[in-house]
């Protein structure tokens, strides 16, 4: 499954490689593949996905940073990020995957368009029923051009992008 699909070409991609793919989102996706199912709607909804199979993996790409702030056309939800892990967490088989990508900085901050994470709000979202398998962190040095660099670089502020950093996770759902 991926979530926050409407603008990406991931879902289709992976769908080309012989993968079934279920893609997420409020809005529509414009992308067809025999391989692709589109779901229009709200996963942070208590049942949504009920019909569905659980998932061996979700794949969340630059997405539940904007979940529940309104930017997109969900709901305003102070905790929808917490709303959209613990849907993830019941639509994962044992042991799934969750791929998650967020900004990443050295203190958390939230406004109108998205949530910029630290390292203790991350810790707070995944504390229970999650181990970090592995994480990485996207330093960037010119607006398109990024490299990888250690957690403790990533809390730093830099000129280029003083925003925020780009962090990559991968969860795995307890048994």
């Amino acid at each position: 499954m991926d979530v926050g699909s409407a603008s990406s070409y991931v879902p289709v991609q992976l769908a080309q490689q012989g993968h079934h793919v279920v893609a997420v989102d409020i809005r529509p996706y414009p992308l067809r593949h025999k391989n692709l199912t589109f779901v229009q709607g709200d996963v942070t909804a208590s049942t949504f996905g009920d019909n569905l199979l659980p998932f061996d993996i979700i794949s969340c790409i630059s997405t539940v940073e904007h979940i529940g702030v309104g930017y997109y056309g969900d709901n305003d939800a102070q905790q929808g990020d917490a709303a959209a892990i613990a849907s993830f967490y019941r639509l994962l088989k044992p042991g799934g995957a969750l791929l998650l990508t967020v900004p990443f900085a050295g203190r958390f901050s939230q406004n109108s368009f998205q949530r910029i994470y630290d390292w203790k709000s991350i810790s707070e979202l995944f504390s229970t029923g999650w181990q970090l398998r592995e994480d990485r962190f996207h330093i960037p040095q010119t607006r398109k051009n990024w490299l990888i660099g250690t957690k403790e670089q990533a809390i730093q502020c830099y000129p280029v992008y003083p925003e925020s950093n780009n962090a990559c996770f991968w969860f795995q759902k307890s048994n």
